[in-house]
């Protein structure tokens, strides 16, 4: 019974990192008046509307995968105009992602050091500009990640070639969940169940071989069966099947030679090691000190399995070609490496700093170096979501079209769920994916949102701009439909962007 209860304090510890680091960094936090990410926003639409009946993909156009929906549907469910519901599982998220750092630590180290390097390696991770705003599906990726990083390398520094059929499972369902999340992703949990496979055929267990793939392919399948059922329920297999896949796929894949794809698949990955010094240290100078130490675990080829995982999460992030901000975020639990190393060759020094003392520093440290924390004094009436939604809910008809860009929040701060299969539009070039915004534009010719919302991320003539009624030369009709009644321009990101109101007239 007592150890079994061994787990509650380092995990507890664990939580309070993440819940006072994620309180200062993650626009989630209660600390900010809203996210003001786009994508965050997108998956909280669609992910209230999925736990209140409406279908992602039929009925919404979406295209990260539905367990991610499923998880802010659940935030909804705590908070409907916020993000504090998200913020909560944010922090229970996050705390499992230490949680497993620290008993991946552990395996090499005694538990004070763990408790001491938890916040530093909280710090390097949270500040970084992949983190982004908070919320990503690469963040609440971290967790999963983290259980299956612990499992490789506990199966690694063991001398047994077997590995437990269980951990194969479990695995298994984990790569499942993250295949419903973000396929992407997958990449660690290709690398993990083939450098498994590989160790057992290299000794010769080939019986063990097969059949851990078959368990691990079986557990993918019992993450999988129950999105297989709720989509069939709703007749939707087919529109799973088009958005998640089809246009996912076809979106932002690249028309390339296979050489063109492999040399900027590499080269994108190479870039983001290099891109931030956290991420060189703990990886790049990690593994090269890793593989200068020497071998030091059980199994010969540990060394390279490692760097093999790390190298199938970055082909599969970057293979598409294409690369957002908070792509490389999924790399990040590979720091831990460096972190690793740094213990090793520090073990015998006596480390006089304290728990409590190391967590200070690092949480002073973290208020300078989050990219965010300028945004916690701003109050409600600098954000256009919040001025907007006063207005628009004033109205009998509040049915608003967020116009011609990724969701700015508007559906977030009115309550609204989406009428509009195409409630916003999509990073997905008009000629690969034209019916987008054919559709949004034809929601307006037929005047159906009574409110549209409009973005500019230029310096307009304010005076200009009343006089004129509207901003959009491609789509004449809102200035004869539509009347400009209030617009706000505030800082997104790096840029200042003006959002523009517009009610119909009749």
């Amino acid at each position: 019974m007592i150890k079994n209860k061994k787990w509650i304090k380092p995990y507890l510890y664990c939580f309070g990192i993440a819940f006072l680091f994620l309180m200062i960094c993650s626009k989630n936090s209660f600390l900010y008046r809203i996210n003001d990410w786009v994508d965050a926003n997108a998956f909280f639409t669609v992910g209230k509307g999925m736990v209140r009946g409406v279908v992602p993909y039929q009925s919404l156009f979406e295209q990260k995968g539905p367990l991610l929906y499923l998880i802010y549907g659940i935030g909804s469910l705590i908070s409907y105009r916020s993000f504090l519901g998200v913020f909560i599982l944010e922090v229970l998220s996050f705390s499992i992602f230490l949680y497993y750092t620290y008993k991946i630590i552990t395996l090499f180290f005694e538990e004070k050091k763990a408790y001491l390097i938890i916040p530093i390696f909280t710090l390097s991770i949270v500040t970084l500009g992949s983190f982004s705003h908070g919320g990503s599906v690469e963040e609440f990726s971290l967790s999963l990640f983290m259980i299956s990083f612990y499992y490789l390398i506990s199966y690694l520094k063991e001398k047994d070639i077997l590995i437990s059929r269980k951990t194969v499972f479990l695995v298994g369902i984990l790569a499942g969940s993250i295949l419903w999340m973000k396929y992407t992703l997958l990449g660690f949990w290709f690398g993990w169940m083939m450098c498994v496979f590989a160790i057992q055929c290299y000794n010769k267990q080939y019986k063990a071989a097969f059949e851990n793939c078959f368990i691990y392919l079986l557990g993918m399948l019992v993450a999988t069966i129950p999105w297989l059922i709720y989509f069939g329920l709703h007749n939707a297999l087919g529109d799973l099947w088009n958005v998640y896949f089809v246009v996912n796929m076809n979106a932002y894949s690249s028309t390339s030679s296979i050489i063109t794809k492999i040399t900027n698949t590499l080269s994108l990955l190479f870039k983001n090691l290099f891109d931030n010094l956290p991420t060189f240290l703990g990886i790049v100078v990690g593994f090269f000190l890793l593989f200068q130490k020497g071998n030091q675990w059980g199994k010969k080829g540990a060394n390279i399995t490692l760097l093999t995982c790390m190298l199938t999460t970055g082909i599969f992030i970057y293979v598409g070609g294409t690369s957002f901000h908070y792509y490389p975020f999924v790399l990040t639990p590979f720091i831990l490496i460096g972190f690793l190393i740094f213990l090793s060759y520090s073990s015998k020094q006596e480390w006089k700093i304290s728990n409590l003392g190391c967590i200070f520093l690092s949480f002073l440290a973290l208020y300078t170096m989050c990219g965010n924390t300028k945004m916690i004094k701003w109050s409600k009436e600098d954000y256009a979501q919040y001025r907007f939604a006063e207005r628009i809910m004033k109205s009998e008809d509040k049915t608003v079209l967020n116009y011609g860009f990724l969701d700015g929040g508007f559906y977030t701060t009115t309550g609204n769920i989406p009428e509009f299969y195409y409630f916003m539009k999509n990073n997905i070039d008009y000629e690969r994916y034209p019916e987008m915004m054919d559709q949004q534009r034809a929601y307006i010719r037929e005047k159906k949102p009574h409110f549209v919302i409009l973005q500019k991320e230029s310096v307009i003539d304010r005076i200009a701009l009343l006089k004129k009624g509207n901003v959009l030369d491609e789509l004449p009709s809102i200035s004869k439909d539509y009347k400009l009644i209030d617009y706000h321009t505030q800082r997104y990101q790096t840029k200042m962007v003006t959002y523009f109101l517009y009610e119909r007239l009749s």
